[in-house]
């Protein structure tokens, strides 16, 4: 009997439906004609979210799924296939994460390192070291029962909430794009090095304490704020229109003023410094300042007669500096006309001062005649030729002298002529 068109395309049709439900309810067991790794992992507990076709994920990507999940001696067995070939090695490692905060998990697994050697055939892998993930319903059972009760509520009615305000969340989701933009330059001016985020935070924090105990007086505060708020607002608030239009200008100006006044302070700061180290030598020092007040009262008691006795000095003084008035300019003119020597003979000072000593040493003690100098003329070749010997223009080995010798070369030479 021939089967027409009909049926043979039926046919066709049921039997790919069947292989379709074959492979969806096998495909946790991986697919026919694939490679797969297998490993087996041990865990204390797993708890009741995690099940077979589960992802296993490497560094956030899924590299395949759990194969199976039995219990043996206490502990839970998984058997992770991976796909492809994949190298495991001993210090390889696995641990149950949370996909989802609605308690849906997933196997964390890392293979190692190849220094570590390759994990043998039929070994178990012990569960890594960040343990086993908490279920969102065993975190709730710490909630005691009219906790878990009001939080339901809470939840039910924050649900009806959000269905009463639909539109509302549509228009929110409409403009979260711009708000995300928003709040993208927000963070990013925030976490820039000129925002210093962390001294904002620590000074809010302090702020927060040390306004700590004081709600009274901020109520105050804002029921007295409101009240200038509200004589702003008189006008339809055109005086704080213009006040606000003069603001720019007006910072800008004290922004100036405040860092012209850093100088100040800098000096101020440093004045500051230096009287408290005075104050502090002050202090030290009270006990011999107190003595030297009270040791000075009976000198100061003796001031008046000696003062008494220094008055006639003291007028004779007077007159002669009164006579001697006129005679300082003349002084004055011969200090200046003085200047010159003076300024050419002051390299020559040590030979001046050689002079004198001679001098005095010549007319220190006199012979037996009673004679206190005596003058005698020493000839040589320099007497007649003011030269070198013979009225060359050479210098004389044995005798010749500089007739104008630098400033302290007069000393460094010999009764020879030549210098030591």
């Amino acid at each position: 009997m021939s089967l027409n068109k009909a049926t043979v395309t039926g046919g066709a049709v049921l039997v790919a439906f069947t292989l379709s439900l074959g492979i969806a309810f096998t495909s946790q067991r991986g697919l026919v004609g694939r490679d797969y790794t297998l490993v087996d992992v041990a865990f204390e507990d797993i708890g009741p979210a995690l099940r077979v076709g589960n992802d296993v994920r490497s560094n956030g990507v899924r590299v395949g799924q759990v194969r199976d999940i039995a219990g043996k001696a206490g502990k839970a067995r998984l058997v992770l296939q991976l796909d492809g070939e994949r190298p495991v090695y001993r210090d390889a490692k696995a641990f149950v994460d949370a996909r989802s905060a609605l308690g849906q998990k997933l196997v964390q697994f890392d293979p190692g390192t190849p220094a570590a050697g390759r994990l043998p055939d039929g070994a178990v892998l012990e569960p890594g070291p960040a343990g086993n993930a908490t279920d969102l319903d065993a975190l709730l059972a710490v909630l005691d029962e009219p906790t878990r009760t009001a939080l339901a509520a809470t939840v039910r009615t924050a649900g009806r909430g959000a269905a009463r305000h639909a539109e509302d969340l549509n228009d929110l989701l409409g403009a979260s794009p711009d708000l995300l933009e928003d709040s993208a330059r927000v963070s990013r001016a925030l976490s820039a090095p000129e925002a210093d985020l962390d001294t904002l935070l620590t000074t809010a924090r302090t702020l927060s304490q040390r306004l700590k105990g004081r709600e009274q007086e901020l109520g105050d505060l804002v029921r007295e704020m409101d009240v200038n708020l509200g004589d702003l607002a008189v006008d339809d608030g055109a005086p704080l229109d213009s006040t606000l239009e003069r603001l720019p200008t007006t910072l800008g100006e004290t922004r100036k003023a405040l860092v012209d006044l850093g100088r100040p302070l800098d000096d101020l700061r440093v004045t500051a410094g230096g009287l408290r180290d005075g104050g502090a030598a002050l202090g030290d020092s009270t006990a011999d300042i107190r003595a030297t007040l009270r040791d000075v009262v009976e000198p100061l008691q003796d001031v008046p007669g000696v003062a008494q006795q220094a008055l006639p000095a003291v007028d004779g003084l007077t007159g002669l500096v009164t006579d001697a008035r006129p005679l300082a300019p003349k002084v004055r003119r011969a200090v200046t006309l003085a200047a010159t020597p003076l300024d050419v003979l002051a390299p020559y000072s040590p030979e001046v001062s050689l002079w004198f000593a001679y001098a005095s040493d010549a007319l220190s003690e006199g012979d037996k005649n009673g004679h206190w100098l005596r003058l005698n003329t020493l000839a040589n070749s320099e007497s007649f030729s003011g030269a070198g010997p013979l009225g060359t223009t050479l210098p004389d080995p044995i005798t010749s002298r500089n007739a104008y010798p630098a400033p302290g070369e007069a000393q460094k030479q010999t009764t020879s002529g030549q210098p030591r």
